[in-house]
């Protein structure tokens, strides 16, 4: 199971992360795997690509990823990553919703 965590202050995504593999199918063959993996790295390349934003990231083949923007200089562009992330967010609650026992994702708000 995917394990998704996004985690909002005052309401504005700051960070989110995913660990784990999805197990719908085999390797190289699984669907919700590749939803996955594109929903969750489409953000990070509009921030480096589109925004011109480097916001400290971890990913690895261990099916973990980890984005985050807390404390970052947004350079006058909180509208276009706050539509980047809640975009990713609308797709990965899909997801979870259409493979619950595949996607687990928690929506956490921090001080």
């Amino acid at each position: 199971m995917t394990k998704i965590e996004v985690i909002r202050k005052k309401g504005s995504i700051v960070k989110y992360q995913a660990t784990g593999h999805s197990e719908y199918e085999e390797y190289g063959y699984d669907i919700v795997c590749a939803a996955l993996s594109t929903a969750l790295q489409m953000p990070l390349a509009g921030f480096q690509d589109v925004l011109d934003i480097y916001p400290r990231f971890e990913i690895n083949s261990d099916g973990f990823i980890c984005v985050d923007l807390d404390g970052m200089n947004l350079k006058g562009k909180e509208r276009e990553v706050h539509t980047l992330l809640e975009s990713m967010v609308v797709i990965l609650r899909g997801l979870a919703k259409e493979y619950p026992k595949n996607i687990k994702l928690v929506e956490k708000e921090e001080n």
